[in-house]
């Protein structure tokens, strides 16, 4: 393995004492640099370590080595955040491959489609190609020492004479900012506090962030969750730069906790099943090369804990799914210039720079050393799945099956769809339909996000039975379901096919519909993500709509409950122009009518029918809520379906403000009880009673239940079977009654907690039955999933007190997806998923797990709009004539 020449001659930093006036800053190795490139703090006024760079700082100093490198440098804007921010990579390499860049690309784009390669252009590639690594930084904005060390890797790399010949064997791609809008909140704030002397107590506020952090970006997601997905643009972007460069090692730079040291692989376990076992095995040697990098400096390291390979959202198994090395480098944080650890021992900004500098260096340096293997072994991983190929069927909510199609296809999957009806996989498959073939390049990621579950050994679940019985940490460090055909709600089947059935797909031509003027109405049918963003837009718009709790029969076809009506004799003369674009712009279905006269079903001038308003919507921000909560719930609102939700601290709650508005969403929440005032609680309930719509999701259901508010009669429940409740004589009592012990199931009984609470469940995805009568239910499918986690469940509410709308399954079939231990499996067996009840003049609807959670689940979207849209209508508030 190539020596680490540069890297470690590094100056005796490590132990430097950080005085009152100035902390620690980053030290460089040895050596003579190059004049012509300029320094960090050349550029920026400041030696690094010393301040935290701001995204613009990070800007500036990319755009200066740009400018003094142009040929062995390219800087590529590759997306916008949210607030306009944009995020750059830099290219570094060899004047001669700075030249010959797109060929470069091009070979990647061959080597990521091996069976199109013969063996002799294959082995030429071997022999001319260098391994692309790219260094991925600051994706949780909170997480500040990696950006800067990015900018310290980028002047090294082009700087430092040790560095020049790694260009013989790798091309490196440098991302320092990930979260540009996360890292300008946390640096904007830090920046307001900070005083002339750095504190590292945990308690100085310039180390404490207010909520909601700044790990996460504009509309709170963790970006390192949303890689499959695609809900963010700044993840979008970065997907795409992946496939233009295919890089073959991919590293994913972190911070954890204070008193941590620093991580990087080989992962723990569990490994995703799919991931290719040289990819594996590359990450070992790579961490073999950190490791020896780290020795040489006396860095204190781990592997093989706490982080894994599983997960296809992350920033590691993502790529690795694609054929890279992926891998997750996590450093101690300092969340300032200074910490102090439980132990006392002081850990400075400069100490996160310096241990990611140093890892960066070595990952380059131990790839370029292994080079021809890494490309070996990124062919071996890209040969595809011999699993069989899946059929998507084009029904249901068509908007939704082709949104899904779209992601595959631009994470490189390969699509066909058939242009006529087909039969396929033993059924008759529409029009439309889309066949994905596992043996293909992407097939190892088809294969996750497609298939109906990823499972892992029944050794390593008895193992997380043994140490949940233990009180032990589980060994899992996110959900263990994700399959696309649960978040979607989709028809999904798999088979052998022959190859060639269907076209090509590179771009999803969604369909719509141009609606002929209508004399009388129009009308909508409910039920797909089109007809709630035509609702949003319509409100929006000011048009008056209707919609009835059955359904309608016109003409011969049945239309779901819910559907909606636009009467012309109600609405402007532009309605018709206005319907036209709505259609357009929401793909949804509209048909138009010239007379309301209906087959069966409820008549559009029934007392039925309710009219929806334009409810002004309430999203609560701030303690207790759970930030990634609070900005799903905002993004499923605003992005997906269109419509505007204004964010209001928790503290504000109490304002007679809150009157101004129609709907407040309390998102998923920890202890809602205890933190929010009195006050808060009386004036909740007292705007409920008179004609507000509430809904709480997830952790914030509980709130409902208590005392305080009693909005919901149902209660938490215990873990059935698992104990008893202590008797008030007991509890009083200073001492116990004398017991004889024996080591057996006596034993055990003894040292079990009184009133135990269910199981944590792990992010596993359940099947829910849907009660269909209750307007709630409008246009839902007869089955919902859910992916729920923790260890809430909650008695159904009574027939007399509210509706179940909709419930999880039995027990032999509520598990869709995931790991569900065995007696969460029995005791959340049709128990309440939503459940909607009426206080006052107001409705209340309570979802026992966050239909809005990382903004992906697709099948739920329509019940989000039903409360939102449809819970203003169906309470009885009092209306200002209008």
């Amino acid at each position: 393995m190539r020596v680490l020449t540069g890297i470690l001659v590094l100056m005796a930093c490590t132990a430097h004492a950080v005085t009152s006036d100035r902390p620690q800053t980053f030290e460089w190795p040895q050596g003579q640099y190059s004049q012509g490139v300029p320094t960090p703090a050349a550029v920026l006024g400041y030696e690094l370590g010393e301040k935290i760079a701001s995204p613009l700082e990070i800007q500036t100093y990319l755009q200066a080595l740009h400018a003094a490198a142009p040929q062995r440098t390219q800087l590529v804007e590759y997306a916008r955040s949210w607030e306009g921010r944009p995020l750059h990579f830099l290219v570094i390499g060899s004047p001669s491959q700075l030249e010959t860049l797109d060929d470069i690309k091009a070979n990647a784009a061959r080597l990521a489609n091996p069976a199109a390669l013969s063996k002799a252009g294959l082995d030429n590639l071997l022999v001319s190609q260098p391994a692309v690594v790219w260094l991925g930084y600051g994706v949780h904005g909170n997480e500040i020492s990696s950006p800067d060390a990015a900018l310290a890797t980028a002047y090294y790399l082009l700087a430092h004479p040790a560095a020049q010949s790694l260009f013989d064997d790798v091309l490196v791609v440098i991302d320092p900012l990930q979260n540009p809008d996360g890292r300008n909140r946390f640096v904007q704030n830090y920046r307001s506090i900070a005083g002339i002397a750095p504190h590292g107590s945990r308690i100085a506020a310039e180390r404490n962030e207010p909520w909601p952090r700044g790990r996460s970006n504009h509309y709170l997601f963790d970006l390192n969750r949303d890689w499959f997905a695609l809900t963010q643009p700044e993840v979008r972007g970065r997907v795409a730069a992946f496939l233009e460069f295919f890089p073959q090692v991919y590293v994913d730079l972190h911070e954890m906790g204070t008193d941590s040291t620093y991580y990087f692989p080989p992962a723990a376990i569990p490994y995703n099943p799919q991931l290719d076992a040289q990819a594996l095995e590359s990450q070992t040697r790579l961490g073999r090369a950190i490791a020896s990098a780290f020795d040489s400096q006396g860095f204190r390291y781990f592997n093989r804990e706490n982080y894994d390979l599983y997960y296809p959202g992350y920033g590691d198994t993502w790529p690795s799914l694609n054929g890279a090395a992926g891998m997750t480098f996590e450093m101690a944080s300092a969340r300032g210039l200074l910490a102090t650890r439980a132990d006392g021992s002081q850990l400075t900004f400069a100490d996160g720079i310096q241990r990611h500098f140093v890892a960066g260096v070595a990952t380059v340096e131990g790839a370029a050393a292994i080079r021809k293997d890494l490309l070996a072994g990124f062919v071996a991983a890209r040969s595809g799945s011999d699993q069989g190929d899946f059929v998507i069927t084009r029904s249901g909510d068509v908007g939704v099956v082709e949104a899904v199609v779209e992601r595959l296809v631009f994470q490189g999957v390969k699509v066909r769809q058939v242009q006529q009806a087909t039969r396929i996989c033993g059924a008759q498959q529409p029009a439309g339909s889309f066949v994905i073939s596992g043996k293909q390049p992407s097939g190892r990621l088809v294969e996750t996000l497609l298939a109906t579950d990823t499972p892992l050994s029944e050794a390593f679940w008895q193992e997380q039975e043994r140490r949940a019985q233990k009180g032990l940490e589980l060994e899992i460090y996110d959900t263990v379901a994700w399959s696309l055909q649960h978040l979607a709600n989709l028809n999904v089947s798999r088979c052998a096919i022959s190859a060639g059935v269907g076209e090509p797909v590179s771009a999803i031509v969604k369909a719509t519909t141009t609606p002929a003027p209508a004399s009388v109405a129009y009308l909508v049918p409910w039920g797909h993500q089109s007809a709630a963003k035509f609702l949003a837009g319509a409100l929006l718009q000011n048009l008056v709509v209707e919609a009835g709790d059955r359904p309608l029969t016109i003409n011969g076809r049945v239309f779901p409950a819910g559907s909606l009506m636009l009467r012309v004799a109600a609405n402007s003369p532009e309605l018709h122009e206005t319907v036209r674009a709505l259609a357009a712009t929401t793909s949804a279905e509209v048909v138009s009518l010239n007379s309301t006269w209906l087959d069966a079903g409820m008549s559009f001038g029934s007392n039925a029918v309710k009219r929806f308003h334009a409810p002004q919507v309430a999203v609560a921000w701030g303690n207790p809520v759970r930030s990634t909560s609070a900005g799903s719930t905002r993004y499923v609102l605003e992005q997906k379906l269109g419509y505007p939700a204004t964010p209001v601290w928790t503290s504000d709650l109490d304002s007679a403000y809150l009157d101004e508005f129609d709907v407040l969403i309390l998102p998923d929440g920890y202890d809602y009880d205890g933190e929010l005032s009195k006050s808060v609680k009386d004036n909740i309930d007292r705007w409920v009673r008179q004609g507000g719509t509430l809904i709480a999701l997830a952790g914030a259901v509980d709130l409902l239940t208590q005392e305080a508010l009693a909005l919901l009669d149902v209660k938490k429940e215990r873990l059935a079977g698992g104990g008893k409740s202590p008797s008030k004589k007991e509890k009083k009592a200073s001492s116990a009654e004398g017991t004889l012990l024996e080591a057996g199931p006596s034993l055990d009984e003894a040292l079990a907690p009184y009133e135990p609470e269910p199981p944590e469940v792990l992010g596993v995805m359940l099947n829910a039955v849907v009660n269909a009568e209750h307007w709630l239910a409008n246009g839902l499918a007869e089955q919902l999933r859910f992916l729920v986690s923790g260890s809430d469940i909650y008695t159904p509410l009574r027939k007399d007190k509210g509706v179940n709308v909709v419930q999880f399954a039995g027990a032999e079939n509520i598990k869709a997806a995931g790991y569900l231990w065995e007696a969460s499996r029995k005791q959340l067996a049709h128990k309440p998923a939503v459940m909607a009840t009426t206080a006052g003049r107001g409705v209340v609807i309570g979802f026992v797990a966050d239909p809005t959670f990382r903004g992906y689940m697709d099948g739920l979207d329509v019940v989000i709009a039903n409360a939102v849209f449809s819970g203003p209508a169906q309470s009885r508030k009092v209306r200002r004539p209008n």
